[in-house]
This record gives C-alpha cells, structure tokens and sequence, in this order.
C-alpha cells in the first residue's frame, strides 16, 4: 500500500511513475502521428483528427489539441520522442512552437528542428522568449477587453519587463493575504486597497485632533501590569485594527502612540522580530502620520 512506503521509496516510486508516463506519452503521440498520417479517423467517421481524439478516445479538447501539435512536431523531426521521454521537453513546449509555425508559414524545417533542440529543458516563459526572438514574431502591445457571456471579462495585456517584474514581486509579498498564485486575485486585492486608502481618508484632521484630545498621550499597556506608557513625546496616530485587515478611520478604532509604540506594534503586526537600524526606524517613520503639525 502506499501509505506503507516511507518517504524515501514514496520519492523513488514517484519519479519512476514519472519516468514511465513520459514513456507512455512518448508512445501515445508516436501512434497519434501514425493515426495522422493514415487518417485513420476518417474510417471511423470523423472529419479530422481532433474530434476522433476527442468523441473516440474520450480526450479533454485542450489535451487532444497539445497531443496533435506534438504529433505533427514530431513527424518533423523524429529525436522529438526521446525528448519527450526524459522530459527535455514538454506538451506546452511543443503546443507553443506548433501555434509560431503556424503564425510564421514560411519558417524552414532547418529552423523548426533548430528551435526543438534549443528549447530543451526550458521552462514555458523561457520558451517564449526563445521562439519569438528566433522567429521575430510581432510584438503584441494592444491591449484587448473580451466580455463573455458569463459576465467574466478576459483581458490581454502586454507588460514591459520592469512592469512584470514589479507585478510578480507584489504577487510573491501578497501571497500570505491573498493565498492565491492568480494574477486577477492580485489585481483585485492591490485595487481593493487603493480604494480603500483614497476612500478610506475620511479619518480628518478633525477626527485626528479628537482622538489626540481624547488620549492625550500614548496608550499602549504593559500587558503583565496593564500600565499606560502615558509618553507625550513624537506622538502618532495608530489604527487599533490595521486598515490592511479591515480597519476603519473611524475614531473607536484610532488611538495615539508614541513613535517607538507604534513601531513596536508595527513589527509585531508584520512578524518581524529583529529590531530595525536607526536607518531603518527612519524609513518605517515615514509610514505613520505626526501630530506635530496639527
């Protein structure tokens, strides 16, 4: 059984399994190829090969479509099997050159058998990256809205390097709020905040000089002892309830803390446990407001 296995053989069995599937998939588009080049769903009725694949042999459509585009990469250049065996290279790899060469009629066997090679052991975006260099394929910066007819809208847009960069970073640092790897989960939760923070700006100059009068000075409690810090110097105003876990400006949810407080209650908030440089307690200052002013 294998819950019996220790981890170790769970491990050994796992990457042999993966082994044999390659195998396996290797000799299933081998004969897709054979069954392409016979035509072979025409004796069972069919008009092409994708709904043979589909209604005969009970494939999903994307993955009939990713077999077939193996299939006819791999009547072009025969060493694409032994790749596909050791998992050099993948069915999304060979989806994405079969839709270039259909973009790029004119691209030559030399090339094609060329690009195979050069893809090994790439990842998709690596791929990308390889088959629009090599092919020149048209860079597409138009962006494009599609309403559909669930009421979902699908949007293609292009991004400058600096742009995705800047948006897989702010994915990886909301991960632990959004618990979601998907692009549309972070682009709601980032434009979620901004509302939040412009509409959010209710707390006013009069609501923050009331909380002041009311606390006077900083209220944070030594939780063994429940005493008042009662500090008056650097004061901030600090939400009790962050904004980022739903916190509101309204006035039972500020109160004042002294700078130090207020950092304090930050690093606590924010996991961290090692106390900031000076250069740091600089740079964290310019997050809360001052009172100094009002």
């Amino acid at each position: 059984m294998i819950s019996k296995l220790n981890n170790k053989e769970l491990d050994q069995k796992i990457k042999s399994l993966a082994r044999a599937e390659n195998r396996l998939l290797a000799l299933v588009i081998e004969h897709i190829k054979e069954a392409d080049r016979r035509k072979l769903y025409l004796d069972f009725n069919y008009s092409n090969l994708y709904d043979y694949l589909v209604k005969e042999c009970g494939y999903p459509g994307g993955s009939a479509q990713r077999r077939i585009d193996a299939a006819r990469l791999l009547a072009v250049e025969p060493k694409l099997k032994t790749k596909i065996e050791s998992g050099e290279i993948n069915l999304s790899q060979t989806t994405l050159l079969q839709k270039a060469f259909r973009e790029k009629s004119e691209t030559t066997l030399a090339q094609k058998r060329s690009l195979i090679a050069k893809i090994c052991d790439m990842t998709v975006g690596e791929t990308q990256v390889i088959i629009s260099k090599e092919l020149d394929l048209k860079v597409k910066e138009q962006t494009k809205v599609t309403h559909q007819k669930d009421g979902t809208v699908r949007l293609e847009v292009t991004f400058t390097q600096e742009q995705w960069e800047s948006l897989q970073k702010a994915n990886d640092l909301a991960s632990n709020a959004t618990q979601s790897n998907d692009l549309g989960t972070l682009i709601k939760y980032l434009s979620d905040r901004f509302i939040k923070q412009k509409e959010g700006s209710t707390a006013t100059v009069a609501v923050k000089k009331q909380v002041l009068q009311r606390d006077q000075c900083c209220q944070h409690k030594d939780h063994r002892t429940n005493q008042l810090c009662g500090s008056r110097w650097n004061l901030h105003i600090d939400h009790i309830k962050p904004r980022w876990a739903g916190g509101t400006d309204d006035i039972e949810n500020l109160r004042v803390l002294c700078q130090k407080h207020n950092h304090h209650i930050y690093r606590q908030q924010s996991g961290i446990k090692i106390l900031p440089s000076a250069s740091d307690e600089k740079s964290m200052t310019m997050k809360f407001l001052q009172l100094k002013s009002l």
